[in-house]
């Protein structure tokens, strides 16, 4: 999660536990961060008789506070403030080579406690006893969970058994804190507002516009002397819309806006031309020809590309680790399209590829969430693959993190996740200059058009059931998102939007068949919450990223005619359509 710098102390040094107090001291005063600091103290003197010790402690406790509102065709749907204070006790019992996690068995037995506790009370007794029995439940859960991980594996033989976790360079970061202000009345009326554009766009099946403001304060303390206190500001702004084909095919598209400063979120103007230019595509949208099945070059224009990018590298560009699992059991993994791939060309020689938490981007990052210090990465140098990002889960030849545990995953782990993912070609040419080698290889092939991307549906809007159809489809492939936007481009040059169609056996290896890159750089932010497709509102928790990239021309690509079932239209016209139809009359 990124932590916005916006203060007076930064410290990073490696230190023990005394020196951490003495810093904390130096900071802005804490009573929360002095109590969990001595309350982890005594934690760490916990045993059961003869049974595991902890050899890890971490308690994080976050302060939030959280404005929202919703509103749909000029009225308001939704509208809710809320604070609140809530902590994070994880306990590792065993050692750094096998401890409680990483099994199938590790969430079941309760490794995290979670609760909400006061968030106007500071004082240190209270803090401490909710510490007290969160770290209580969270030691007997972690007990009872390697016990059943070492009876689970008594009869099994493992092979190549990796570590369950890796020892950290101890990080300290201390930021002061002043609670953000937000005119949370100035911005409920600004959706209510914005979403009154839709009224104009009588076909439209559903539409809606929300905002999120969050100011927060993470405090993190470990036993192995990481200690961090971060404020974190986000501000989203979602507008969505649907609409119908007649033949039954439900469209989407929605627009996301993103900021680290609450205080200077978006102007009414610039949204309300988002909504309406969602509006007017969709529109023509409904009334596109459906598309074909199709095999050739497709360009990637504009916002298309990084997003395309973050589905097909930013997701892949980490390894993935299954379980342990007793016997009779089974186990998942998530499975990447990089892995193994270490040293092999996955893109051409002109391309390289760094993510940098320390750029001033959306993704911009201090430490994971597993208290790791961030630092820039080479993923890919010229073309070739050097690096992937890594939790302080060991996976098969790394045993150490490079601060990308960002989302919470199964079995006690943290999923890598990109924060500013940043791609550039050393060889590029004009957009008109990516359009006419399109058009070359229309020539050269005999093919009646091509395809141009401009949008695709990531992050999607759509629903769980869309997803999923979306997903079987792919069969054992890995699903890439669905073009929003997609058209035809002709040999004498014009353009024809389409509808209906899927991207077929595409994976990150596709990105070695690239032709050429546009002189363009397109910004694209957004939330990763681990869910197929970023669907938005699902997944657990979230992890700012930004993907920088150029337009990219891609060849040797499959699209497929989407042959799903669709539901049938209303009985009955929108009473938007009804009274439109009847005043033009």
């Amino acid at each position: 999660m990124i932590r916005q710098t916006t203060a007076a102390i930064l410290v990073t040094v490696a230190l023990s536990t005394v020196a951490l107090s003495t810093a904390a001291h130096a900071a802005q005063p804490d009573p929360v961060l002095d109590s969990m600091q001595a309350e982890l103290k005594r934690s760490l003197t916990l045993s059961l008789g003869e049974l595991d010790k902890p050899y890890f402690i971490s308690y994080e406790v976050d302060d939030q506070h959280i404005w929202s509102a919703g509103a749909m065709l000029g009225g308001l749907v939704s509208s809710n403030t809320n604070s609140f204070r809530s902590p994070r006790v994880r306990i590792r019992v065993g050692d750094y080579k096998f401890d409680n996690t990483n099994w199938t068995g590790a969430n079941a037995a309760g490794p995290r406690y979670e609760l909400r506790i006061p968030l106007e009370d500071d004082n240190p007794l209270v803090m401490r006893q909710f510490l007290w029995l969160a770290t209580d439940s969270s030691f007997k859960g972690a007990l009872q969970s390697i016990a059943r991980k070492r009876a689970a594996l008594r009869n099994l033989t493992i092979t190549d058994q990796l570590a369950d976790f890796t020892p950290p360079q101890p990080f300290v970061a201390l930021h002061d804190y002043t609670p953000a202000r937000f005119d949370d009345k100035t911005w409920t009326e600004r959706v209510r507002n914005v979403s009154k554009a839709f009224s104009a766009y009588p076909a439209l099946r559903n539409s809606s516009v929300d905002y999120t403001a969050i100011d927060s304060l993470h405090r993190l303390v470990t036993s192995e002397g990481t200690l961090l206190r971060e404020p974190d500001t986000v501000g989203m702004v979602e507008i969505r819309a649907s609409t119908q084909a007649a033949d039954g095919m439900i469209l989407r598209d929605a627009a996301e806006f993103y900021t680290r400063d609450i205080k200077k979120m978006f102007s009414e103007d610039e949204l309300t031309k988002a909504a309406n230019q969602i509006g007017s595509q969709l529109a023509k949208l409904a009334v596109a020809p459906m598309g074909e099945d199709y095999a050739g070059p497709v360009l990637f224009e504009g916002m298309a590309s990084p997003q395309l990018l973050a589905d097909l590298l930013g997701r892949n560009v980490h390894i993935s680790r299954k379980a342990l699992s007793g016997a009779g059991g089974s186990t998942q993994a998530k499975s990447t399209d990089l892995e193994g791939r270490r040293g092999v060309r996955i893109m051409p020689e002109f391309f390289d590829v760094v993510d940098d938490p320390t750029l001033p981007l959306f993704g911009q990052e201090e430490a994971d969430e597993e208290g790791v210090q961030d630092k820039p990465v080479t993923l890919v140098e010229k073309g070739v693959l050097k690096d992937f990002l890594r939790s302080r889960q060991p996976v098969r030849g790394y045993n150490d993190s490079n601060g990308r545990g960002r989302l919470a995953a199964n079995y006690g782990a943290e999923e890598p996740v990109p924060t500013n993912l940043i791609v550039k070609a050393r060889e590029t040419s004009t957009i008109a200059e990516l359009r006419q080698k399109l058009l070359d290889l229309v020539q050269q092939r005999g093919l009646p058009y091509a395809i141009i991307v401009r949008k695709l549906d990531f992050p999607s809007s759509a629903t769980l059931d869309e997803a999923r159809k979306v997903i079987a489809a792919a069969g054992t492939g890995h699903p890439v998102s669905a073009p929003v936007y997609l058209y035809r481009l002709y040999p004498d040059g014009h353009e024809e939007l389409v509808r209906g169609q899927r991207f077929r056996s595409m994976s990150a290896r596709s990105l070695k068949d690239i032709l050429a890159a546009g002189d363009d750089s397109v910004t694209f932010n957004y939330l990763d919450n681990g869910a197929p497709f970023a669907l938005l509102g699902y997944g657990n928790g979230a992890a700012e990223v930004t993907v920088v990239a150029p337009s990219l021309l891609i060849d040797d690509l499959e699209m497929t005619r989407v042959d799903d079932e669709q539901p049938k239209l209303p009985l009955v016209p929108s009473p938007f359509l009804q009274v439109q139809t009847a005043a033009s009359r």
